[in-house]
Formats: C-alpha cells, structure tokens, sequence
C-alpha cells in the first residue's frame, strides 16, 4: 500500500505539510480560553472526508472540545496514499505533527521504527486491562504501545454474500473454492458479477484476499519466519506460491469484477449495493457504508461469511485480521503537551469516543460499554455475531511486511490478474529483494 518517495520529494513534501499546519491546516477545532494554560497540537488524520466516515469523526472533535476547552487541535485530513506519502516524508525528516494516526504495525513502520513516536504504555497504565488483549498487544519490539486502537481488530477479508440473488440463482453459499469456481458460470450467464472487488489502488487483492489465502496454508509462524528469513521459510516456499496461484485460478475463473485492476475501490461497492453481483470481498469497515447506502430490506438479504476452504490448509477457515489503527503521540512531547495529547488518544479509544464510535457502526476495542444500552444497526449486528464466531490470524501482509517489498508484491498481484506475471516469478521477486535486505534481527 505504501510507495517509497525519492528523498527529494520527501523534503519537498515535509515543507508543504508543515506549512499546511502552520496556515491552520485544512479545519482547526478551536477552543475558549480556561485558567488552565491553552495548548496547541497539530493533528495528522487520516479520513476521506467525503466519506460518510468523517462525519463521527466531526462529532468526536466537537465534543473533545468541549471537555478540554483549553486544548486546540489544528486538523489535516488525508486519505489512501497522499497519506502515507506524506508522513514519510516527515519521517524523512525526522519530524513529525504532535499526534498522528498510525497502524500498529509495519504499514507505518516507517515512522515508529525510527524513534518518532512516543511509548503509550506508561500512560496507560492499569487501564490497559479495560480494552481488547489484541488490540493492546506489543506493536514494537520491547513492547512499546504506538498507538491505542479505538476499534476492535479488522478484520481484512469477509465474502459479503447477496441470499436474494443466490436464491434467485438456486445457489448456497460455497464450502470450498472449488464449489466457488463452480458458481461462476451459472452467475455469468445471468448477466452478474461473481465476486465485487477492486484493485486500482494495488492494496486491496493483498489486504482483502491474498492475507487470508497465506495465512490458512502458512499461518503466523510460517509468514513470521519467512518476514524474518529464518528458520528456512522463503516466499518461494509453497505456502506462498500457492497462495498466488488460487488468484490466478479464481481470475481464469472470472469471479472477479470485469477490469479489477483499473477498478476504483467504491465502484466494487456500488456493483454490490445495486444487486450486481452475488459477492463482495472487503474488510469489515465496508459494514458501515452497507447501513448506510442500503435500505433495510435489502440489509436483511446480505450476509457475512469467511472465505471458502482451499485446499492444503491448515486448521480452520481462519481469515486475516490485524489490530485496529488509532492515534499516537511525537516522542518529543513533554508537559502540557504530552498530558493534552494524551487527552485526545484517551478521549478517542476511552469510553467517550467508543460511544461515538459505537453509535456510527464501529465495534470499540475499548470493553466496558454495555452493547444492550445501544441501537445498533443490523448489520453491525451480524458483523459482532461473525467475529464471534470466526477465528482469525494476524497474517495482514502490509501490516507485516516491509513497505518495500509489499510495494514489489502489490503491482505484480495486478499482473499477475492481467496473466503477465506467474506466482512463481512473483515469489522469487519478493525473495530476492529479501535477500539483497536481510533483516537486522533474522
């Protein structure tokens, strides 16, 4: 998901961030003066504030004011790739806003790993014990905390299914990829996509698909130890290659939406929501939109489900799943700053932003809400009885693996739909850039 810039960019783009913040940013959440001193801090967001997404956001903003009326937060939203590219360029140049929103893992590794970003653990404290264990695992490697998750862990790939069309098509959802491929004719010929998906941005074949297909026939230890190049595991080891080769079969199956590589991510959506397809593969942040683009009859017909069996898996029919984002802290700040900062990770993932988020569809990590005081809708409903009822793995790919490498794999999983890469090229390709970068602790 996330392309390196050239060293020159990053200056370049360093410069116009922090002028944006120093022009006010793109909104700025302003606050009346108190006896306590005012604070400052220029917030780094990433939302698509076209998105029905920003609006909870707004919320959370407007009522973190009014309980810190002495702290104002300058705002700059971003989205996708201007996001990342951006915050690494401020990584470039060793400097960073006073509060980012991170990943807890390699996907933004290219800031906490070089010592930018403060340890939260300390402020935590016993209140750790309040949250979701995934969500407030280690993310670094003495245990540091970078950010604290105000969701629970995501889930990357849930086959979103139509019961409508499949009963119109006399279909049952499929145990096995093989009872899939076996669909797709009979939902051609009646003039409907197969599977809803996209992969114009390059992430979305790895995060949605590929993560999961690795993690059922290598599971954790295995993508670990070929990540760390030890104990013998390469990416051109079957548990990969393999992996590859089931998108290579489900593309010559044409499940995919026709021109998947060109696709822009909420055109697959839309091909769902209109009943144009009997699937959609997605993470289970597409729930929200769901409920809110579909009318409630139609939200009765959609159901949620794991990937089909593939062979040679092992264990269950685990799915990816990685702990959810949330907004960390520069490692510079002390004092008033580091407290008011501190105020906001805490509003965010405590029981007041958990509220805001629970009330717009998001599942909190944060543990001590009673779910029987809120309304919620339905298909956040069936997502809570899917997580229930799914095991998952931590095999996220991007949120494993280097930035580097997963910039290699990304644009070959569109060659390899377009039939211009083969699994097994694409393996060894990843193979060799770990071999030219061994890892510092393999």
């Amino acid at each position: 998901m996330k392309r390196t810039v050239s060293l020159s960019l990053a200056l370049f783009l360093v410069v116009s961030v922090f002028a944006a913040f120093a022009n006010g940013s793109k909104e700025s959440s302003a606050s009346s003066t108190t006896a306590g001193g005012k604070v400052t801090l220029d917030l780094y967001n990433y939302v698509d504030v076209t998105s029905p997404d920003y609006a909870p956001f707004k919320t959370e903003v407007a009522a973190f004011s009014k309980a810190y009326p002495n702290v104002t937060l300058n705002i700059q939203n971003l989205f996708n790739e201007p996001y990342h590219q951006k915050l690494q360029a401020m990584a470039v140049a060793g400097q960073i806003p006073d509060l980012v929103y991170l990943w807890p893992s390699a996907r933004t590794g290219y800031v906490t790993s070089r010592g930018l970003i403060k340890d939260l653990t300390p402020f935590l404290g016993d209140k750790k014990a309040d949250f979701q264990p995934s969500a407030v695992a280690a993310q670094g490697p003495k245990g540091q905390l970078w950010e604290l998750p105000h969701a629970a862990s995501t889930a990357t790939t849930v086959v979103y299914a139509n019961e409508a069309l499949m009963k119109q098509l006399g279909l049952t959802y499929p145990k096995t990829l093989a009872d899939l491929i076996a669909q797709s004719p009979k939902i051609l010929a009646a003039g409907l996509t197969p599977i809803a998906m996209a992969d114009k941005d390059g992430w979305q074949t790895e995060s949605c698909l590929l993560s999961t297909l690795v993690g059922r026939l290598g599971g954790n230890t295995w993508i670990n130890d070929a990540n760390a190049q030890s104990n013998g595991a390469t990416f051109t080891d079957p548990q990969f290659v393999n992996a590859l080769q089931i998108v290579k079969q489900m593309t010559d199956a044409k499940l995919f939406s026709p021109g998947i590589t060109t696709m822009d991510y909420g055109q697959a959506l839309q091909i769902f929501e209109q009943q144009k397809a009997v699937y959609m593969i997605d993470g289970d942040w597409r729930v929200n939109q769901l409920e809110k683009d579909l009318s409630p009859d139609v939200q009765k017909t959609i159901s949620l489900h794991t990937f089909p069996s593939i062979p040679n898996q092992t264990g269950e029919d685990t799915i990816s799943n990685i702990p959810s984002t949330g907004y960390g802290m520069n490692a510079n700040l002390t004092g008033d700053k580091a407290k008011a900062a501190w105020d906001w990770i805490w509003f965010d993932a405590g029981p007041e932003g958990s509220t805001i988020h629970l009330n717009s569809g998001i599942i909190p990590s944060y543990q001590k809400l009673d779910l029987a005081n809120f309304k919620l809708g339905l298909l956040v409903t069936k997502l809570i009885g899917f997580y229930k009822d799914v095991p998952g793995t931590q095999t996220v790919l991007d949120g494993i693996m280097d930035p580097k490498p997963i910039g290699i794999l990304n644009p070959d999983l569109q060659l390899l739909m377009l039939g211009q890469k083969t699994p097994e090229q694409i393996g060894q390709e990843i193979q060799a850039w770990y071999k030219q970068n061994p890892p510092s602790n393999g």
